[in-house]
């Protein structure tokens, strides 16, 4: 069997005088789908246009591919 790979990034966004954490429904779903986590990294902190400070989560996920 391979695997397949894919890349998911869950980061916080300003919108709506709030902030909301972006992506999160979409990694749920690939979890939910049996995704796993390979791998997570960080992605340096970015400013934000009301000066707040934000960093972004990368991950990594793997599956079992079905070679049929």
């Amino acid at each position: 069997m391979s695997s397949q790979y894919k890349v998911c990034s869950l980061f916080w966004d300003y919108d709506d005088n709030c902030y909301r954490l972006r992506n999160q429904n979409v990694f749920e779903e690939l979890l939910n789908e049996g995704w796993k986590i390979l791998r997570v990294d960080i992605m340096p902190p970015t400013e934000l246009s009301n000066n707040a400070v934000t960093a972004t989560n990368v991950y990594i996920l793997e599956r079992e591919a079905n070679d049929d």
